[in-house]
């Protein structure tokens, strides 16, 4: 009934075990090679679930349900702009907000900063994506092994549909396709370490506070340009380019911004 190639099981397969490997690769990496804090990944995995999937959450819950929701709701541009400026003013506000406190004391070494983006970045790699993928893992297998009949007539309406709405795109999508979501949460990791490293030298020298700043501004940005790419219908190849010259862009002010302080403390 649902035809899955075995490539496509490959690449939901790989795709579950490189993102999983990211989180303690990264925090492996920085622990070792520079003497970051452990403490610093687990304050970025705690400002990610608090700050993005919790208070924006509840946010979202409460203007998206309101008249001005759905005013933004019937907008492309709208939606677009709204879903980028909560995402980087919550996460940006996040990273302010434990750098200044929890981490004020701490921050002799400044590789901290890409630690606490490891733990971030790791967690949101994990929850957004891992997961995903090995719950269409699951499902491909129970296609391959012909059992999505028993499965799908146990479940309600709403539930099934989506299942089949999965089922479908598994079975008919071509295999690289999935690649890109792997892809799309590498250049995630890579923004967070970006917009970390900004808010970490905002908050350690009060001249440069204009940073945190920028720092909402290119997230929101970013955000805001794939939402309203993927719902006008562009390539997801397109996209995902246009991702990777962001992340290079962000990667690039960031290490400016990076050398300039080693300079000015030099």
């Amino acid at each position: 009934m649902y035809p899955i190639a075995n490539a496509m099981v490959l690449v939901l397969v790989f795709n579950v075990l490189v993102s999983i490997s990211i989180p303690p690769l990264l925090f492996v990496l920085f622990k070792k090679r520079f003497g970051c804090m452990t403490r610093s990944f687990f304050y970025g995995v705690a400002t990610f679930v608090l700050f993005a999937l919790l208070l924006e959450q509840v946010v979202h819950l409460v203007v998206l349900r309101s008249a001005l929701g759905t005013v933004i709701e019937r907008s492309s541009w709208l939606y677009a702009l709204y879903g980028g400026a909560m995402a980087g003013l919550f996460e940006e506000s996040g990273r302010f907000v434990v750098f200044s406190t929890l981490m004020k004391k701490q921050m002799d070494n400044d590789h901290d900063a890409l630690m606490f983006a490891s733990g971030h970045g790791g967690m949101e790699v994990v929850l957004v994506f891992t997961v995903a993928m090995a719950v269409n893992l699951f499902y491909a297998v129970m296609a391959k092994m012909g059992r999505t009949e028993s499965l799908l007539a146990s479940m309600g309406t709403a539930q099934r549909v989506g299942i089949e709405a999965v089922l479908t795109s598994l079975s008919t999508s071509p295999p690289a396709l999935y690649l890109l979501g792997l892809v799309e949460r590498c250049i995630a990791v890579v923004l967070h370490m970006s917009f970390s490293t900004l808010v970490w030298v905002a908050v350690k020298q009060r001249s440069k506070r204009s940073l945190f700043a920028l720092a909402i501004l290119l997230h929101a940005a970013v955000d805001a340009v794939a939402v309203l790419l993927s719902k006008s219908g562009v390539s997801a190849i397109f996209i995902e380019a246009l991702l990777i010259i962001a992340a290079v862009l962000c990667a690039s002010v960031a290490h400016r911004v990076w050398r300039t302080r080693s300079v000015e403390l030099g």
